[in-house]
């Protein structure tokens, strides 16, 4: 018998990458699934385009944020929604992906080998070519930065199909089992944007939980459209890289790394500034505005969505 699995899917003006990943569900070997779908207060016309699609789906939920509550808080709406159903496994996996067909199944047959891994997370390469996106992830827990195993390469030696401990799992394919939730708790929601699974990573692997990559689960990303995709990242992105960087330190290690921390913090603000006037990207003044006030509301230990660009004061 299989298990049922809770598939929290989190919409955010992407319904075209939203259908073709609910597509690539259903032709997926573990069929005992149901879908958590949540539009997380789009701009666009997504919301009703998801109704008129997926309201007669017997295997889907849609429910509709009143607001944009970020990463965190879109996907608590659904695992909320499904603990109070009673599933016991919740698979977080961005609408921009395609999953291959054993990619759940193999998630769950890791996780429930062992009754100490916590989390499984996927292989994960960049959409229509054989680069690896994800590979595992690494924490520097001094700096704050984070970074994924063999981005960009290419997927061709093997060097990349080992199963084994990772520092952490990125949300954009992670299970979790109920037992973790219990003990630890959802995310927190006052990063609104990027660290927030790195904490929730590091506070689970505190609790004693492992938290493992598992080659064997292959997702195809499409890479953030939303936030304007790597090459030239929405102005607001470098707030949170830079906000957040210093605020997964302050929360989740000792206070003698936060002074380190501090350090670090600066020299990122340098470094971000500097990329902006040497790189090709448009609106730099207003990534300028957003790096300056990233570093005065992390000395001011201020969390929650990013402040609204006021070029008036700036």
């Amino acid at each position: 018998m299989q298990d049922n699995v809770a598939i929290i899917l989190l919409n955010w003006n992407s319904f075209k990458d939203t259908y073709d990943c609910v597509e690539s569900l259903k032709k997926m070997i573990h069929s005992q699934f149901h879908i958590f779908l949540i539009d997380n207060d789009s701009m666009d016309n997504s919301w009703s385009l998801l109704n008129d699609v997926f309201t007669a789906d017997s295997k889907i939920t849609l429910i509709k944020s009143p607001e944009n509550l970020g990463f965190a808080g879109g996907n608590n709406i659904g695992i909320n929604a499904a603990l109070k159903m009673g599933y016991d496994y919740f698979w977080l996996l961005n609408v921009d992906t395609v999953v291959k067909e054993d990619a759940l199944s193999e998630l769950l047959l890791a996780l429930k080998k062992d009754d100490k891994i916590g989390i499984t997370g996927s292989k994960i390469l960049y959409y229509g070519t054989n680069k690896i996106w994800f590979a595992g992830g690494k924490v520097n827990l001094f700096t704050g930065k984070v970074g994924h195993v063999g981005m960009g390469r290419e997927d061709i030696y093997n060097q990349f199909n080992i199963e084994k401990d990772s520092q952490y799992i990125t949300g954009c394919s992670l299970l979790v089992q109920r037992k973790v939730l219990d003990t630890v708790g959802l995310m927190k929601e006052d990063y609104f944007l990027y660290y927030e699974e790195t904490d929730w990573n590091i506070r689970i692997k505190k609790a004693g939980w492992k938290t493992v990559y598992i080659p064997k689960s292959v997702v195809f990303h499409k890479v953030s459209a939303s936030s304007g995709g790597e090459k030239n990242p929405s102005p607001f992105i470098s707030y949170y890289t830079v906000r957040n960087a210093f605020a997964l330190i302050k929360n989740t290690q000792p206070s003698y790394r936060v002074f380190t921390a501090f350090f670090f913090l600066l020299l990122k603000f340098l470094y971000k500034l500097v990329l902006v006037f040497i790189k090709r990207q448009n609106r730099k003044k207003e990534r300028v505005w957003y790096i300056f006030k990233a570093l005065k509301d992390s000395f001011e230990f201020k969390m929650g969505k990013h402040p609204i660009y006021n070029k008036s004061n700036f």
